[in-house]
């Protein structure tokens, strides 16, 4: 019977009662094990104790054996151990020894108490002692703790400093034995002990003013607030909070003065951000220099202000500028820019602010030349404020300056202020410069980039035209040449006799002539392009090289059924050049102008003066020029149309040898015509001899 009610109290505990034989392992496993430690009975049984404990607990196990070999008893053992989940629970061991009938120890049994929520409760105390401890110490305010005899427990360090005491010296009695001897009404205080019900009759929080005794003597004023320490219910002691009232009203008004000060500081801060906001969305630098000058000019209440900063010119070099605020510019026009005087010298070399009350009384005032003080008309200033504009590399960008007739109009919060929008101004003036700096550059990018685009096309189409030239060149020099040595076959085989031979000769020597003069065109490009075409000048009466050049280009006009006019001045006027040269001048022009006349067309030369020069005009009634190639009729190498090339043949050089031959001879050449089917004229400007 008595085994069953043993096992039932083992079933039935909360605790954990576990045996285990001298080797640690486990024989035994109840009810209340399973839920301290999550395993089961069959999970555990025939398991070393140790895989319920944590690694670095895994020496107590040696140490618990040891004693109970040697018949001891451990109590109250607390430590940790692991669960099965892996989690740890804090216990409280109580290991005995198992005995057998003749005292032989076979074992050992274990209970173990689980104790987290103790031990947690601990922990939360001892934080909450901690936090207590923590805010008492360092309480600006004197706490005093009393027991239920008003014995003095407790003295914070504010409350040390306050009487001259240390808690040691008044630790465990009355503590107005030290502070006071009397009551504010008079009467003395008892030294014999006052308990709790006395010094709050009504346990009810009490106040009150009274005046302390510092250990060194002397007396202060002070408030205070009592208030009993109840434990259920029942007040077991009071809480005395102590402030010196002369400290504290110095305390409030110290709070008030930086409650203030920081009120003023928001509103600054407020007001330099929303200015700030303003003035970086203005990119124009003059506009923008303005805006700050009138802020602050408005923000100091200053009479008149003004900006003076530096302005660089596309060159790189420095001037100055400035803005006027309060006055107008007129104020200020027949004075000379401020120079770097005692006053002016410091703000514009970046140093500290100046603000002062009285300028005229100031040591630097009045040392200069021509004015020696204040020039004859100028606005009246006694406060001064000068605030430098700096950028963030440190460079001056200018200063402010503002002016007041009367005596220390300007503060240090006018100063802060000031200060502060200049902070703002020299990051919006940096922007301001580097947005100008941007566009520049960018406008400077598109021109360049415009610039590589007409090179580029430019370059292509040289290289069309090019390309074109050899194809033409290669046309132009084989179609002469394969009539040559056609005919020059068809004669040598004897296929021509008499009449007939005499045209194949007459056909041959045309061709070789035209080839000739291709070759010259190209031999003259040629010497143009390197510069090596040289004229030999002498005086030259202009109707001498047109009669040849007419003469020459008559048989051509006339095969192809062309009216070839000629109307020239005949009174004496001579020009400097080569003949030769400005016969060949007239000679393309009247061959480029048969070449595109119909037959029955007409061709008409003209040469008059005009004023100090001589016109040489050649005009017909052909196929004209096309508007858009009108501005390219003098390029190298460039045809209105390929097809022309086929049709009237030519390297498309001609045009180009007379601009270059004319421009030598200090003249000038022009083409116009109305358009295709309009006929063109072409009219050279040479400049009359001395």
């Amino acid at each position: 019977m008595a085994a069953y009610w043993l096992a039932a109290v083992v079933d039935s505990a909360d605790d954990a009662i576990i045996t285990k034989t001298l080797e640690g392992v486990i024989t035994s496993w109840n009810p209340g094990a399973r839920r301290v430690f999550g395993y089961t009975a069959d999970e555990a049984i025939g398991r070393p104790v140790t895989m319920l404990i944590p690694e670095e607990h895994i020496d107590e196990e040696p140490h618990i054996l040891s004693r109970i070999r040697a018949g001891e008893r451990v109590e109250h053992y607390e430590t940790v151990r692991r669960r099965k989940d892996g989690s740890l629970v804090d216990i409280s061991l109580t290991v005995s020894p198992i005995r057998t009938a003749d005292g032989t120890i076979i074992g050992a049994s274990k209970i173990a108490r689980d104790i987290s929520a103790r031990r947690r409760a601990e922990r939360e105390l001892n934080q909450s002692r901690g936090q207590l401890e923590t805010v008492f110490n360092n309480a600006t305010v004197a706490l005093f703790v009393m027991d239920g005899r008003q014995h003095c427990t407790y003295m914070n360090p504010a409350a040390e400093r306050l009487t001259g005491y240390r808690l040691a010296e008044v630790q465990g009695r009355p503590l107005h034995h030290f502070i006071h001897h009397t009551r504010p009404d008079g009467r003395p205080y008892p030294l014999e002990e006052c308990p709790i019900d006395q010094a709050l009759p009504q346990n009810n929080q009490e106040q009150g003013e009274e005046v302390f005794v510092h250990k060194d003597g002397s007396f202060f004023p002070v408030a205070f607030t009592a208030s009993p320490i109840r434990e259920a219910g029942v007040p077991v002691g009071t809480i005395i909070e102590v402030r010196g009232t002369a400290e504290e009203k110095r305390a409030a008004q110290e709070r008030e003065r930086l409650l203030r000060l920081e009120q003023e500081a928001r509103e600054e801060a407020e007001t330099i951000y929303r200015l700030g906001q303003v003035l970086s969305a203005e990119l124009d630098l003059h506009k923008l220099v303005q805006a700050v000058t009138d802020a602050a000019t408005e923000l100091t209440g200053a009479r008149f202000g003004s900006f003076f900063y530096n302005v660089l010119n596309e060159d790189g070099g420095s001037y100055m500028l400035y803005t006027l605020s309060g006055v107008p510019l007129e104020a200020f026009a027949h004075f000379p820019m401020p120079r770097a005087t005692d006053l002016f010298g410091p703000t514009f070399r970046g140093e500290p602010v100046l603000r002062i009350a009285d300028v005229k009384k100031d040591p630097r005032y009045g040392k200069n030349s021509p004015y020696y003080g204040m020039p004859e008309g100028h606005l009246p200033v006694t406060s001064y404020l000068a605030v430098p504009v700096l950028s963030r590399s440190g460079q001056v960008l200018g200063g402010l300056f503002f002016g007041h007739p009367e005596v220390g109009v300007f503060t240090e919060r006018h100063e802060r202020m000031v200060t502060g929008l200049a902070a703002q101004a020299a990051i919006t003036m940096d922007n301001a410069r580097l947005y100008e700096t941007a566009k520049r550059a960018r406008a400077e990018a598109e021109a360049s980039a415009a610039e590589n685009e007409r090179l580029y096309r430019e370059a292509q189409e040289a290289n069309r035209l090019k390309d074109e030239f050899l194809a033409t060149v290669s046309h132009e020099l084989r179609t002469p040449l394969t009539a040559i040595l056609g005919w020059a076959h068809m004669l040598r085989t004897g296929q021509f006799a008499g009449e007939s031979a005499a045209a194949a000769f007459e056909t041959i020597e045309r061709n070789a002539r035209t080839q000739s003069q291709l070759i010259d065109d190209l031999l003259d490009v040629s010497r143009v392009i390197t510069g090596k075409l040289r004229i030999d000048v002498r005086p030259v009466d202009p109707n001498s090289f047109i009669d040849a050049a007419v003469e020459s280009v008559r048989p051509a006009a006339e095969a192809r059924g062309v009216r070839l006019q000629k109307v020239v001045d005949t009174g004496v006027v001579t020009v400097s050049g080569d003949p030769v040269r400005l016969q060949q001048v007239v000679w393309n022009l009247l061959s480029n102008a048969i070449k595109f006349t119909p037959r029955g067309g007409r061709v008409r030369v003209t040469m008059q003066r005009v004023e100090s020069q001589v016109e040489i005009s050649v005009e017909d009634n052909g196929a004209g020029i096309a508007p858009e190639f009108l501005p390219h009729v003098f390029d190298r190498f460039r045809q209105a149309d390929q097809k022309t090339t086929r049709r009237h043949g030519g390297l498309g050089l001609g045009l180009s040898i007379v601009r270059h031959l004319v421009e030598l001879h200090g003249g000038a050449v022009r083409a116009e015509s109305e358009g295709e089917g309009h006929g063109a004229t072409f009219t050279v400007t040479l400049p009359v001899a001395p």
